[in-house]
């Protein structure tokens, strides 16, 4: 069998700070200002790449669980309802990188099976949906879901048998 094992993040997409900033500034018109709402973004985020880095989110029923947690932790901070958090999740402030599709539709046009392997949240194929990349990819493989994260090659060895 062919195919390609492609990463997500700086492949397919990218951090989106124009996004996170624009998020800041609509939390900052509730009263916590700018600053104080880009550094409660900025740690949210740092919340979320601590959990991937260390692998403390193996489902997505758990992924969900730390985001509503997070979202009640900042939306107190910002005095903001939870409701104005809560749909905007990771990849939200994530963009598609440039040439992402037509990289993945030229792939598929020679007969590849693609799979995606990222150091992430179980969340991936919802992150690449998002996005509009999802119906092009085979295989989703997040550390987080698999328990090992690259560059350990056990990580590769899992998406490549998945």
């Amino acid at each position: 069998m062919r195919g390609a094992l492609l990463d997500r993040d700086g492949v397919l997409l990218l951090l989106d700070e124009e996004a996170l900033y624009k998020k800041a500034l609509e939390l900052s018109a509730h009263g916590a200002g700018l600053e104080k709402s880009l550094a409660v973004l900025a740690r949210v985020m740092g919340r979320l790449f601590q959990a991937v880095r260390h692998l403390e989110v193996r489902t997505l029923g758990e992924e969900e669980g730390l985001w509503r947690d997070l979202v009640r932790e900042a939306s107190r901070e910002l005095r903001v309802p939870e409701a104005h958090l809560l749909p905007w999740r990771y990849y939200r402030f994530m963009k598609k990188a440039p040439q992402a599709e037509a990289l993945l539709q030229g792939l598929k046009a020679q007969g590849l099976r693609i799979g995606v392997l990222s150091n992430t949240l179980p969340s991936l194929e919802e992150s690449l949906a998002y996005h509009g990349l999802a119906p092009y990819v085979d295989g989703f493989f997040s550390s987080c879901a698999l328990g090992v994260a690259k560059p350990d090659p056990q990580a590769f060895l899992l998406a490549l048998e998945g």
